[in-house]
């Protein structure tokens, strides 16, 4: 069996807009994926997006002899600790993250795709997980002599997610 370690492999990028800026979730193209902004460098390693344990129901009959549960939504889960740039003016670079995760709740799909290099334009082909969020606003840090100037966003699900998209053609 053949293994990969997960160091330099993953594309991250976040393709801001409603539900339908891609029109099949399961089969998204190049061109709808060119339009994303890669943030795949941004992103700390501690970072979160995953599907979670499904709500279920766990109602059994009178003669059932031990409780079943039977899935019944799927759910997903969504939290970006980013980099923040700044110019050497000490101010925010026109690259900085806020202007894409702002507090006005911003929509958007976080797409990842692992096996091939970050650098590496998506292609036909190309299995990504696809979760669509709601930017909740972001938690801004500094000052603390603690490390580099960082942001956490946490994502609120929208109720569309795959771990199993496949990229379609242009």
């Amino acid at each position: 069996m053949a293994r990969l370690v997960d160091s330099e492999v993953t594309k991250l990028v976040w393709l801001a807009g409603d539900a339908t800026v891609i029109a099949d979730i399961k089969a998204p193209t190049v061109t709808e994926l060119t339009a994303a902004v890669d943030i795949t460098c941004y992103v700390l390693k501690n970072y979160e997006v995953r599907a979670d344990a499904s709500d279920t129901t766990d109602e059994s009959a009178v003669c059932d002899s031990a409780a079943g549960a039977v899935p019944t939504r799927k759910k997903y889960t969504g939290n970006l600790p980013l980099f923040r740039d700044f110019a050497s003016t000490g101010l925010p670079d026109t690259t900085d993250l806020l202007a894409v995760f702002h507090e006005d709740y911003p929509q958007g799909y976080f797409i990842r795709r692992v096996g091939k290099p970050q650098e590496t334009a998506f292609a036909a082909t190309d299995v990504l997980d696809i979760y669509h969020f709601s930017g909740d606003v972001p938690q801004i840090q500094g000052g603390t002599g603690e490390g580099f100037l960082k942001m956490t966003v946490p994502l609120l699900p929208t109720g569309k997610f795959t771990t199993k998209a496949v990229v379609a053609g242009p």
